[in-house]
């Protein structure tokens, strides 16, 4: 399990604990403490288990944390978790259980519920519904298997894992589409990864997100993940969401902007 950790000082206890806590006990958890400028090291430090290990990268960024994480894990399995979020019981146990009843699987995902910011109310279920290579299913904007950092993944020696560290938003989704191609995804029926929702994350941040996904879609188009046709129908989705977004925001330039471009594209 690679966890980058940049100021999570009030949550990183929770997010470890959850790995505490799984019923699958053969795990590795490397904690990489990215630009920290608050309490995080010294919370991490209060757990003594030796599946922790604390790694320290002098680089900022979410990628380069996850990039020492990948080049530092040891373990047959890689999966991702962030410093704010935590796992169910059963997350890590039951997609292992699917990686050994089908040993030509790459990837195993799960259900993810996204909570508020005390873990109280819950604000949106997700669920997989697709089997099988999911390249051409994540050159799409809204594909039946992602919704966040969730793919558990097989490792293979001729298979090269790294974030693209010019992406600050969508990282994850550009990481996942550069190995998707590998092999199958399949999904369990358990939750596997519980969210965080709080103000201030990348998320909150809509006008970074639009040029994101723009940048994410001509990227699609580059490397040839859909037909023309299919990637056209996409780049009318993606101004669709986008058109919504903004006018749920009142922001009726934007949005009439994107609604002019999805009906005249």
């Amino acid at each position: 399990m690679i966890m980058p950790v940049r100021n999570a000082g009030p949550y990183v206890g929770d997010a470890i604990r959850s790995m505490l806590g799984q019923e699958w006990t053969n795990w590795e958890l490397l904690a990489v403490e990215n630009d920290c400028s608050d309490n995080t090291g010294e919370v991490i430090a209060q757990f003594t288990d030796p599946r922790i290990r604390h790694l320290r990268t002098p680089l900022a960024g979410l990628c380069h944390a996850r990039n020492m994480g990948l080049a530092n894990a040891r373990g047959e399995f890689i999966c991702f978790l962030d410093a704010d979020d935590r796992l169910p019981p059963a997350s890590i146990i039951s997609r292992i259980k699917k990686f050994r009843e089908q040993p030509d699987l790459r990837f195993v995902d799960g259900t993810v519920i996204t909570f508020d910011k005390e873990f109280r109310d819950i604000r949106r279920r997700w669920s997989p519904d697709f089997r099988g290579l999911p390249y051409h299913e994540m050159g799409r904007m809204n594909p039946r298997c992602f919704s966040a950092i969730t793919w558990m993944i097989r490792r293979s020696d001729d298979v090269h894992m790294e974030f693209d560290t010019s992406w600050t938003h969508l990282e994850d989704r550009v990481f996942f589409l550069s190995v998707a191609h590998t092999g199958r995804y399949d999904y369990v029926n358990e939750h596997i990864y519980h969210i965080r929702r709080r103000s201030g994350s990348l998320m909150t941040n809509y006008r970074e997100m639009e040029q994101a996904f723009l940048r994410y879609l001509l990227l699609v188009k580059e490397r040839n993940v859909l037909s023309e046709s299919d990637w056209l129908a996409q780049k009318r989705y993606f101004h669709r969401m986008h058109a919504l977004i903004f006018a749920r925001q009142l922001r009726a330039w934007a949005s009439a902007r994107h609604a002019w471009c999805y009906f005249f594209s």
